[in-house]
């Protein structure tokens, strides 16, 4: 699943009309950088942050999902699990069972 597939089955469910454009590592690093987000888990965190993540992580996800690393299928969640393994239209449909924290800034 590309990035472009993950924004259409969003807009799909949610009516909504995003559009992704791809932009540099670099600029994704920038963006981070401005939302303060530390580039390693080694950074700072505000303490008791409800999204601790490191921005090394988010650009090289990216970065995987770019060069196929993804793209292959296995069911091997169904075979430790017993279960199915959600579908990403499922977990748009249910996307208020999916949020990380709170919804708004809590920085001064």
């Amino acid at each position: 699943m590309t990035i472009t597939d993950f924004v259409a089955i969003g807009n799909e469910v949610s009516g909504n009309h995003v559009i992704y454009e791809p932009i540099t590592d670099e600029e994704n690093y920038a963006i981070f950088d401005a939302l303060c987000v530390p580039r390693t888990t080694e950074g700072e965190f505000k303490k008791g942050s409800e999204a601790p993540f490191s921005s090394e992580g988010m650009v090289t996800f990216g970065e995987a999902i770019r060069l196929g690393k993804m793209d292959n299928y296995t069911a091997d969640f169904k075979i430790l699990t017993g279960q199915d393994a959600m579908t990403v239209k499922y977990m748009f449909e249910h996307a208020d069972d999916f949020q990380v924290g709170e919804r708004h800034s809590k920085d001064n």
